[in-house]
């Protein structure tokens, strides 16, 4: 009826006007591994601005696994990872005998691990232009398409000029000019990999993150964009401080040999080799302790990665904040001070939503809600139909003004 309301209005407005002249802009953040509780670790006057003006969850429920790219692609395409193929950061597919992995940028850049339709795509196909400064799944080609604008993911690009290419694009006079643009930092996700959740190296990244959002607010004021813009900052898992004592050595538990494991950590991808998934499970299941193991169709139906193929035959998913590791990596490299990656369910993965713009009520605190609504509340207000998902504007609505 939406939709239908539109064509009736079209054919009643002046000559030379645009429906597409209303529409407001979208800026979709991450802020990788940000938490809610970090606005309390210091000053944060930016972000304050923000709340203040806009929407903000007492979380967001990110899906399982907690990963980067697991949970930035089901942000973008609404679905749970069983729907959209990128189940971990690293994974196998036994149809094409390729692995997907973080360093592997050869399948990083392949469209065929993309399934699912990522709201870029959905947008371009409908007209409306769209830019990434860097997502998940952005530097692929994906049901043929990319975004007008998008750049080879790169770490070391310093933020404000991150900030000035959005600007840049928002501010373009021709039809190349985007409506929707993703924009992503991985600062604070880093310096608690590397330093513990609860460093000084931490609380730094929030007070330098709290400096790029004035920044980006100040120049969308400056250019004039700030009452046709909405801002979107998400972030894709929490994170939690690891100890050398809580490691559980898979090699003391089952003969390495006879498995491949694909993926480490909270959740660990076991393939067995031809013959061997019962003696496998069997041996782990008998010294189940800090982890539960599942053959991958007794996984509980919460988690949303059984039934794709790229989930191998065992996986086990260790109790917060146990980690698996093999004893001679272990001996090289110990673990990392802080990871991510359990049960989506727990407290200490949960992430971080605020939204502020002409199309959000202001100074409203919601409940949590699932990420993988964001993509429909994300076409509402371009105005695109989505494609299908497994998300829910309604589950969002009240976040909206029209």
């Amino acid at each position: 009826m939406k939709y239908f309301m539109m064509l009736l209005l079209l054919l009643f407005l002046p000559a030379g006007y645009s429906v597409a002249e209303e529409r407001n802009a979208v800026v979709l953040i991450s802020i990788d591994g940000f938490m809610p509780e970090y606005l309390d670790r210091t000053d944060t006057p930016n972000f304050d601005r923000m709340i203040a003006d806009g929407v903000m969850a007492d979380y967001l429920i990110p899906v399982f696994p907690t990963l980067t790219f697991t949970n930035h692609y089901s942000i973008v395409t609404g679905r749970y990872p069983e729907n959209h193929g990128i189940i971990s950061n690293t994974m196998y597919d036994p149809g094409w005998d390729a692995t997907f992995s973080l360093g592997n940028r050869g399948e990083i850049v392949k469209g065929r691990w993309y399934e699912g339709e990522p709201l870029w795509v959905t947008a371009e196909k409908q007209g409306v232009r769209t830019a990434s400064l860097f997502w998940v799944g952005s530097e692929a080609e994906i049901a043929g398409v990319r975004p007008t604008r998008w750049n080879e993911y790169d770490s070391s690009l310093p933020h404000e000029q991150r900030v000035d290419s959005v600007i840049s694009w928002l501010t373009l006079e021709d039809a190349t000019r985007p409506d929707f643009v993703t924009l992503y930092f991985s600062r604070p996700d880093s310096r608690a990999h590397s330093h513990g959740r609860y460093s000084d190296e931490v609380t730094e990244a929030i007070a330098e993150m709290d400096e790029v959002l004035g920044y980006l607010m100040d120049e969308l004021k400056r250019t004039g964009l700030s009452e046709t813009t909405n801002l979107i900052m998400v972030s894709d898992h929490g994170m939690t401080d690891l100890s050398e004592e809580k490691v559980i050595f898979l090699d003391d538990i089952i003969d390495l040999d006879e498995v491949r494991v694909v993926g480490w950590g909270p959740v660990t991808m076991i393939r067995p080799e031809d013959g061997k998934r019962e003696e496998v499970y069997r041996q782990l299941k008998k010294e189940e302790e800090h982890y539960s193991v599942y053959y991958r169709e007794e996984l509980p139906e919460a988690y949303r990665i059984g039934s794709h193929r790229r989930t191998p035959e065992i996986i086990m998913v260790a109790d917060l904040p146990w980690v698996t590791s093999s004893r001679p990596f272990f001996e090289r490299r110990g673990v990392l001070a802080a990871n991510h990656g359990w049960d989506h369910r727990e407290p200490d993965m949960r992430t971080f939503f605020l939204a502020q713009g002409p199309d959000f009520h202001e100074g409203k605190q919601v409940e949590a809600f699932e990420l993988i609504h964001i993509y429909e509340m994300i076409c509402h207000i371009l105005e695109i139909e989505p494609a299908d998902n497994d998300g829910a504007f309604e589950k969002v609505r009240h976040m909206i003004r029209r």
